[in-house]
C-alpha cells in the first residue's frame, strides 16, 4: 500500500482506521467516500476537524473536490498535506510492540 500511496497526491477512501493512519504518514489528504456504520463513523469527524480532507458520498462532488485541490484550491492541498504529515504516527506500531514486551517482561 504504501508504494501506491507514494505515487498519489491525495486519496479517496473509506473512513477505514488502517487507510486513514497510512494517508497520514504518507502526507496525503483524504476524501472520505462512506464508512462502515459505527465502526468506522468517528473517523469522519477526525479526518474532518483536523483540515486533512473532506467528506461526500457524492462522486460528481468528488470530482469536484479533486478538481479543486488541483486548481485553485491547489495551495490548500499542499496545507492539507503538511497537516496529514503531522498527524502521522509511522512509528506507532513499534511503539506497540515496545510497550506489549515491556509489558510482558515485568
Amino acid at each position: 500500500m504504501a508504494e501506491y500511496m507514494a505515487s498519489c497526491d491525495c486519496v479517496i477512501t473509506k473512513a477505514g482506521p488502517g487507510t486513514i493512519a497510512e494517508a497520514l504518514t504518507c502526507g496525503l489528504p483524504i476524501i472520505l467516500n462512506g464508512c462502515i456504520p459505527c465502526q468506522e463513523e468517528g473517523n469522519i469527524p477526525y479526518v474532518l476537524q483536523n483540515n486533512v480532507g473532506a467528506y461526500s458520498e457524492d462522486p460528481v462532488h468528488m470530482a469536484q473536490i479533486v478538481s479543486a485541490w488541483f486548481g485553485p484550491q491547489k495551495d490548500s492541498l499542499q496545507e492539507m498535506s503538511e497537516r496529514a504529515r503531522k498527524l502521522g504516527r509511522p512509528e506507532a506500531t513499534f511503539d506497540i510492540v515496545r510497550s506489549l514486551a515491556d509489558m510482558a517482561r515485568s
